[in-house]
């Protein structure tokens, strides 16, 4: 799985948004992902925005921005 499909399943299975502090504990927790970063949050906060609404060049995002470093779902795993 990569970082920001992890971010995915959990933000599915929550039904909420949450903050990339939250995302990054849950991830963390379920062991979908080892990050090898100095600041792994920030590596996942990058990720997550570049999949969101927050990118103009994304068509099809999979992260809505609902408040700095706030992501709810827009659409979910296959």
């Amino acid at each position: 799985m990569i970082i920001w499909e992890a971010a995915q399943v959990v933000l599915r299975d929550t039904q909420r948004a949450m903050h990339v502090d939250e995302i990054y504990e849950e991830i963390l927790k379920r062991n979908f992902y080892t990050f090898g970063a100095k600041n792994p949050k920030s590596v996942l906060s990058q990720a997550i925005r570049q999949k969101s609404t927050a990118n103009p060049k994304m068509i099809n995002p999979a992260f809505r921005v609902i408040a700095p470093s706030t992501y709810e779902l827009i659409r979910s795993p296959e």
